[in-house]
């Protein structure tokens, strides 16, 4: 990035330092429709703002029109996105709905290449859209994203995907490409739609009902659109996918290289039956330790019996056998309604002025069952010894003997205090998640020409806002009152779960007057807006040379983006936990959710622009093997108010036909993107996760205590992460090469293929508060630490555990600094390859076939200097194998990122009757979360781990249009069937068995549509 003085902005713009955006053409042409509805012009071009240019083949784009929309069967614009082979993974989708602060609800992302979200910019109608207010970790950090969703499928005439680098025409954001979404406008004439579809063999249903109406008034100056659409679906529980319904997928994994692997069983250690600590010395019962958990007394290594068929065993892990199933009762698809309407104006004003107005308004609800609330590791709950169902209570209550106080141990006459340090609260329900949320934007403008110059101008306002409320939730100061009460009416937590299946619901669950009283609904607010004002002006003939006219472009912009992220108060740290038995504090009051802060943040960007295109050798030249030669210049300029850091970055693109069809075409940029202003304004996020402290571990290891750090105990630990204004916006190198060739013995075939490469540094992120544990860890070996990892002072026990092992005592880790840092750098390269043919009309009726596919080559992610610590550490066998550090070298099909990805169609009309056949292809990737436990030896780094099978799916429609002079004139009936061959999602050791970022659950989808225009 280049930081200047923004007194420097004028002088670029106005000079043309840096000449516009390298333009394209599109491969992919417009289908002809049979009852035009529009005299919109069919071709608008992404990646120029030079008004009517003659440019060709350029750069690389992709076009979705009306008939390869219909083709992908998309019915959200989610669905839609992902048909797009450049695509990456989508990780805002309703199946990532574990915790609040996730982007839940009815939202899908867009990530081009894969470079990250949040490096793709999205346009409707060649202008931003605002972001969804909801936010994420993706790679530790919080990335944003708009909300593909907001787009209804059947309101866009084309999607235009540019698949280059375009911070030198669009700015920030654009790192990956741009992706424009042209509205259906001008409309003169009407429809009705109704659209049903089922997927088969499960309840789960969806119908659509939309229309729209254009108009030409005055006197055909004016034109106004306006369409309108409601969108409902039923939801379907997880019960019906074998591979979601069950944490336990061994059974799916039977009769491959990876049966029995404990991997696939992700039952979880917090359920109904609970684990407690003791606060009394280990053999004061016949447990014989202070650590127990419960278990049906069926099982094995009943050490005391708690009657009503459980009993205690033992230990602080509890055995696979009786651990729960998260996915008991949740939704794998939520239920949901959407709501669109829109509205499109124009009018001349003149013979050379045009006013246009855009207005949208865009609602989803969406609602869905997610795992009963859970304590956090990292804060464990005291029971009291006066607690009234406390097994180890006092010998009397009230002068009468105490019902509750198993009988056998040597417990205190006074009792003793228990440490509840895993449970779910699985009889307080499902939490029941409802994301409602609303989007507003306004654009109003001026186009048309002075003279020679074309102009256009305008003003953007948009604004989104959520809320995501979450019922069945735990107050952990309400309920830790509950438990203590010493009156029969408390919460009883030792009253375990089902003793025939431990791992599903609760068959003795407390009575709702113990629950209600802790019992609360937990909200989060969002909202994000965008303002946004422009003027652009251009010429495609300033100047005539030899070989053409010379065009030009200019433009400044102004926007301005807010957003505000407001937690409930028992997460922002109004209403905490304090542990009225162990006095420990927490910040947040929500069983299994950690403390959040509210957020907020502003920013104003000032930017400027320039373009050239220089077309240097034509056709009429006759110069050998030069039929054409173009060049294009880019700039832009950008300075970011609230960081206080300017960019400024070129664009250098070419076009040589060589001969008629075929054409060489490259270009250079540079790109970046500015931190995200939750990335500058966080002001401490406080995350719990359970990780190896591994210093400890060695301790133990030299002792006898455990055999390797492969056995290391996880602990709870907390991390703090934090923005800063001194991040600095993330570089990026651009370069494509490619060729078209449109062979003229072939009519109507069009073939590309395109060589990427996008160099980022400075990517923002965390180091990640494993890496920084293992960092220390490194460091306390050769008698230093690491500072980010904050650790109490060595007790007693701490000393004489390190005692005789040549390394100094360390204390317990109190949290660890994981702030937010400009710190790696990332090379990924790879090919698009690109075929249209309309083929000509031999009397067997019109055929068209398109082909898009995307080859990712490579995805290195190189560390920045701890990281490069950590690796030497490694390399040198001062750290052993089984210290790893996550998210660095090769990432190519790990966890995401295909090496192919590609989707095609082929498409059949005669008279009333079209038919299309639609593939999509995702190739595929390893889950680095299961490995084998026996390694083989291979030089594919990603052999040890879980191959998570390709995934192709096909489409399949039928259309029939009625066009006679009855009232039906106008009518076309569709039949389809998505995913043809029902093929499930490739298993993976995720959440719900799959990849929810790559695939889908919906299966074979029946889908019948009516349309009647008018």
């Amino acid at each position: 990035m280049n930081t200047i003085k923004i007194t420097r902005m004028a002088l670029l713009c106005g000079a043309s330092l840096f000449a516009g955006a390298a333009p394209t053409a599109v491969w992919a042409q417009e289908a002809e429709q049979p009852e035009p509805e529009s005299a919109e012009p069919e071709i608008v071009v992404v990646g120029t703002q030079i008004q009517g240019a003659q440019i060709n083949d350029v750069l690389p784009v992709t076009v979705l029109d009306e008939q390869a929309i219909e083709n992908t069967g998309a019915a959200s614009g989610d669905e839609l996105f992902r048909a797009i082979p450049q695509a990456g993974t989508v990780a805002f989708n309703e199946q990532n709905e574990t915790t609040a602060n996730n982007a839940r609800g009815d939202v899908g992302s867009i990530n081009l290449r894969d470079l990250g979200t949040g490096n793709t910019l999205l346009l409707i109608n060649g202008r931003r859209m605002t972001l969804h207010p909801g936010f994420q970790t993706e790679l530790l950090v919080p990335v944003v994203s708009s909300d593909t969703n907001e787009i209804a499928p059947g309101s866009v005439r084309r999607i235009e995907v540019l698949r280059d680098g375009a911070s030198a025409i669009y700015g920030a954001d654009a790192v990956a490409g741009v992706i424009n979404t042209v509205l259906k406008g001008n409309l003169r004439g009407g429809f009705l739609e109704a659209d049903w579809r089922a997927s088969d063999g499960t309840s789960l249903y969806s119908y659509r009902l939309s229309g729209g109406l254009g108009f030409d008034f005055g006197g055909g100056r004016g034109n106004l659109t306006v369409y309108g659409g409601y969108y409902h679906e039923n939801g379907m529980p997880a019960s019906e996918r074998d591979y979601a319904a069950d944490d336990n997928r061994l059974p799916l994994v039977e009769g491959t290289d990876f049966e029995g692997d404990s991997s696939f069983n992700n039952r979880n250690t917090f359920g109904p039956f609970g684990q407690f600590d003791i606060q009394a010395p280990s053999g004061s019962t016949p447990i014989g330790d202070d650590d127990f958990y419960l278990q049906p007394s069926t099982f094995d290594n009943c050490r005391l019996d708690f009657g009503g068929g459980i009993c205690a065993r033992n230990g602080s892990t509890p055995t696979s056998a009786v651990r729960y199933n998260r996915n008991s009762g949740n939704n794998l698809i939520s239920e949901k309604n959407r709501y669109n309407a829109m509205a499109l104006l124009s009018y001349e004003l003149s013979s050379s002025v045009e006013a246009y107005v855009e207005a949208s308004y865009y609602r989803s609800e969406n609602r869905r069952n997610i795992t009963p609330s859970a304590i956090l590791s990292a804060v464990p709950v005291g029971i009291s010894r006066d607690a009234y169902y406390n097994p180890f209570g006092p010998e009397t209550r009230d002068g009468e003997p105490n019902p509750q106080r198993l009988p056998g141990t040597t417990i205190s006459p006074d009792g003793a205090d228990l440490i509840m340090e895993r449970y779910r609260f699985v009889d307080v329900g499902n939490r029941d998640i409802s994301v409602d949320k609303n989007a507003y934007r306004m654009v109003a403008g001026l186009r048309g020409n002075f003279g020679a110059w074309d102009f256009d101008t305008g003003f953007v306002y948009s604004e989104a806002d959520t809320i995501d409320l979450a019922r069945n939730r735990v107050s952990l100061t309400l309920m830790q009152q509950q438990i203590n009460l010493t009156t029969p009416d408390a919460y009883n937590p030792f009253n375990g779960g089902c003793v025939d299946d431990p791992g599903n619901g609760d068959c003795t669950p407390n009575p709702q007057s113990s629950i209600d009283p802790f019992r609360i609904s937990v909200f989060r607010k969002g909202g994000t807006s965008l303002a946004l004002a422009d003027f652009k002006i251009s010429r495609d003939d300033l100047l005539p040379l030899p070989g053409g006219d010379l065009g030009v472009a200019a433009g400044v912009e102004w926007r301005k983006e807010t957003f505000y992220d407001d937690r409930d108060p028992r997460l922002d740290g109004t209403i905490t936990f304090t542990d009225s038995v162990t006095g420990e504090f927490n910040g947040s009051d929500v069983a299994g959710t950690s403390p959040s802060p509210d957020t907020s943040g502003r920013r104003q960007v000032y930017s400027a622009f320039a373009e050239v295109f220089v077309p240097i050798v034509s056709r009429d030249l006759n110069v050998p093997l030069v039929e054409e030669l173009n060049l294009q210049l880019a700039g832009r300029i950008e300075h970011f108010k609230d960081i206080d850091e300017t960019a400024a970055v070129p664009r250098v693109a070419a076009s040589w036909t060589v001969v008629p069809g075929v054409t060489f075409r490259g270009a250079w940029s540079r790109g970046f993107r500015a931190p995200n202003l939750v990335q500058v304004n966080d002001e401490g996020t406080t995350r719990s996760n359970t990780r190896d402290d591994f210093i400890v571990c060695q301790a133990q290891v030299e002792k006898g205590l455990i055999d390797d750090l492969g056995a290391c105990p996880g602990a709870g630990v907390i991390s703090y992460r934090s923005g800063t204004e001194n991040l600095v916006p993330e570089d990026s190198t651009n370069i494509n090469l490619g060729a078209v060739f449109e062979p003229g013995f072939i009519p109507g075939l069009t073939l590309t293929v395109d060589y990427w490469r996008v160099k980022q540094t400075g990517l923002v992120g965390t180091f990640g508060d494993d890496n920084a544990i293992a960092l220390d860890y490194l460091r306390r070996l050769d008698g230093g630490s690491n500072p980010n990892v904050v650790r109490l002072a060595p007790t007693a026990e701490d000393i004489a555990l390190f005692e005789g092992t040549g390394i100094a005592p360390a204390g317990k880790i109190d949290y660890v600094i994981d702030d937010y840092l400009n710190l790696d750098s990332r090379i990924s390269k790879g090919w698009d390859f690109g075929l249209f043919y309309r083929v000509p009309d031999f009397g067997l009726g019109k055929f068209r076939l398109r082909f898009n596919a995307a080859r990712l080559k490579s995805f290195v992610q190189s560390a920045g200097p701890d990281g490069q610590e950590l690796l030497a550490g490694i390399a040198a066998g001062v750290l052993p194998l089984d210290v790893t550090v996550g998210g660095l070298g090769e990432l190519l099909e790990v966890n995401g990122r295909p090496k192919w990805r590609f989707s095609g169609s082929v498409n059949w009309g005669s008279g009333p009757v079209d038919v299309g056949l639609f593939g999509n292809y995702v190739g595929k990737v390893y889950d680095t979360s299961v490995s084998r436990d026996d390694p083989i030896v291979s030089d594919d780094p990603n052999a040890n781990f879980f191959p998570v099978d390709p995934f192709f799916t096909m489409n399949l429609s039928v259309a029939y249009s009625i066009k006679n002079d009855t009232p039906l004139d106008g009518t076309r009936l569709r039949f389809a069937i998505n995913n043809l061959f029902d093929e499930d999602p490739p298993l993976a050791d995720e959440t719900y068995g799959f990849y929810s970022d790559l695939h889908s659950a919906r299966g074979r989808v029946f889908h019948v549509e009516l349309r009647k225009k008018f």
